[in-house]
């Protein structure tokens, strides 16, 4: 074998290995963001039903608004990553597409929907901040 087949042949091991790296990621990608952006998400909104329930119609509820904000930055959080586990997955085929078609180096690896997972994601992590921020105007009225 040549020196230069021998090049060739090293340098298809490594595209090889990145693909089924890329299939490992896949198994494992964003998974523990977002197992803790659907735990956050659905903690808060059990607290701040307790709260609700506990502390704030004893007295009367002030600024409602921003309690229904937070649950509904809380749901969109959810959402976010529920669509982003599609997103994700169609990038990764895309990606392992992309390299079994040497189109890798031409092309953004996973195409739009590695694109649209980013966003969904950074996304979740907004609509769940907001929420907590909305969650704090509505204790600040309401506490005793």
């Amino acid at each position: 074998m040549t020196e230069h087949e021998k090049q060739v042949e090293d340098y298809k091991q490594q595209l090889s290995d990145y693909r089924k790296a890329l299939q490992d990621a896949e198994k494992r990608m964003q998974s523990a963001y977002d197992k803790a952006i659907m735990a956050l998400s659905g903690g808060a909104l059990g607290v701040s039903m307790t709260f609700l329930k506990d502390i704030v119609l004893a007295k009367g509820v002030h600024h409602g608004f921003a309690l229904l904000t937070a649950w509904s930055c809380w749901g969109a959080s959810v959402t976010c990553i529920l669509i982003s586990f599609y997103s994700s997955v169609a990038a990764h085929q895309k990606a392992v597409s992309q390299l079994d078609a040497n189109t890798i180096y031409d092309q953004k690896p996973g195409g739009m929907s590695d694109r649209a997972t980013k966003v969904l994601n950074l996304s979740a992590g907004t609509f769940f901040v907001f929420g907590v921020i909305s969650l704090v105007v509505f204790a600040a009225s309401n506490l005793p």
